[in-house]
């Protein structure tokens, strides 16, 4: 369906569970709170919610369905949702188009996720990935490559490190907050030559909800909406023998799709969101994304292009580096992030005059099969 065929639709609510360890809360405890806090901010109730689409990756059969009925919902339509680390904006492209097309005039987007400790496991692994080519490892040779092909420093990654860690200083529901130097970052405990304990994310436990609506409810509700201009799934399935390690993913074909829908262009974009699961992945991303030229991202990096303050800020929550990753909920927690933003609301840190947001994420097995998703959001539809 065309761009011009589908209805307005608006993010009207945002609720955030900071990401922290949860030892002692079952899914259903840290998931409710957030759906609570999004509800609130929406100024609707949960009798006004028509469906709602869940996104996990570790937490068994109909979570969606556990989390609701602590709730007191009522037996509205719910879709569980698995995309690997992108099923959380997975979720929120399902609603938003759910919505658009109208099936429903609101829809609650859930994402959460319970934590262990140690790698990420996933169930479907290949012989390679379980003998070492492990996720960081992955990045690690990505990394390896672009320093080879485009002679990027190696400080330029360590740079991103720092600069997620001064951005999560600004940021109250950032995980660490402490700053660290270029030095720091390097000389901490290896990981994946090059990468670093300081330069991967940590796993972590949380939650994050969205309500949207349509522009007749939007306007019923009297509710501050923040509008879908976009949205970009692309997927990767490649023998690796065959992929370009410096474009790592799907991100430049989810970013044209999402660019083309939303008829935009990615100078109009005032604030990034992205899947910096390794600082690696946070430079690849930033030439998939096409905010710099191919071979260009450790430039971009270390000129300080993606502070606060030029010109184009990336991760102003402390992406997943300073607030760590549970798988669901990241790509949602990504859209709460831009919302405020675009509001007006991102005390500490706002964007100054941000009209428009991207918040991109990707998962799967790595090099051999995943999924990426990009959403463009603005203030104005």
């Amino acid at each position: 369906m065309k761009r011009d065929s589908r209805r307005n639709v608006a993010v009207i609510g945002v609720g955030l569970v900071p990401f922290d360890k949860y030892d002692d809360e079952s899914i259903e405890e840290i998931a409710r709170p957030a759906v609570v806090a999004a509800l609130r901010d929406s100024g609707l109730t949960r009798e006004q919610i028509d469906a709602a689409f869940v996104a996990h990756l570790y937490q068994g059969e109909v979570l969606g369905q556990r989390i609701l009925r602590g709730l007191g919902f009522a037996q509205i339509p719910i879709t569980n949702v698995e995309n690997a680390c992108a099923g959380g904006s997975t979720a929120v492209r399902e609603a938003f188009y759910a919505v658009a097309h109208g099936h429903f005039e609101t829809a609650l987007v859930i994402g959460a996720e319970k934590m262990g400790r140690g790698l990420i496991n996933f169930i479907n692994a290949d012989l390679e990935m379980t003998l070492g080519n492990t996720a960081p490892a992955q990045y690690a040779l990505a990394a390896q490559r672009h320093m080879y092909e485009f002679g990027t420093p190696r400080e330029a990654f360590a740079q991103i490190a720092v600069k997620s860690r001064r951005h999560a200083q600004m940021n109250p529901n950032a995980r660490f907050r402490d700053p660290v130097t270029r030095g720091e970052v390097i000389e901490s405990r290896a990981i994946a030559d090059p990468l670093t304990l300081l330069e991967c994310c940590r796993n972590g436990s949380g939650a994050a909800a969205l309500v949207i609506a349509s522009e007749d409810m939007v306007k019923k509700s009297g509710a501050k909406p923040i509008w879908f201009l976009g949205s970009g799934l692309a997927s990767w399935m490649f023998d690796n023998t065959q992929q370009d390690l410096t474009s790592f993913g799907a991100t430049r074909a989810a970013a044209k799709a999402a660019y083309d829908d939303a008829q935009i262009e990615v100078a109009d974009v005032s604030v990034v969101e992205l899947h910096d699961a390794f600082t690696a992945g946070e430079l690849l991303h930033y030439e998939g994304l096409g905010l710099c030229g191919k071979g260009e991202g450790g430039r971009f990096a270390l000129e300080g292009e993606t502070e606060f303050g030029g010109r184009v800020p990336v991760n102003m929550s402390g992406g997943l580096l300073s607030k760590s990753h549970p798988l669901g909920a990241t790509g949602v927690a990504q859209i709460c992030e831009i919302v405020w933003q675009l509001r007006g609301q991102a005390e500490g840190r706002q964007v100054e005059n941000a009209r428009i947001g991207l918040a991109h994420s990707q998962g799967g097995t790595g090099l051999e099969a995943g999924a990426t998703c990009v959403t463009l959001l603005g203030r104005e539809p």
